[in-house]
């Protein structure tokens, strides 16, 4: 099989070989391959759950339920930092 990439493509893949993450183009792909394999079966796999959380995170709009992005962010890094010091 031959496969044609474009610029971009060739110049992260010589950047990979560069960093000495990999030996050749061919491990390149391959992982890329196994990381497109792995990213497809997780979609399989959750597809349902992903669409009920979505389904969730609608309604809650309609209902007025939301915060703003800031404070969202905050409220992330407060869960964050009890959780690196063990509150759960």
């Amino acid at each position: 099989m031959t496969v044609t990439l474009t610029a971009e493509q060739e110049q992260f893949v010589a950047e990979q070989l560069k960093s000495g993450h990999y030996q050749s183009a061919s491990d390149v792909v391959a992982q890329s391959l196994g990381m497109l394999r792995a990213q497809e079966e997780f979609i399989r796999a959750n597809t349902a759950e992903l669409r009920e959380k979505i389904a969730n995170g609608l309604e809650q709009i309609r209902r007025g339920e939301t915060v703003d992005g800031r404070t969202a962010i905050q409220n992330l890094r407060i869960q964050l930092q009890q959780r690196q010091r063990g509150g759960q």
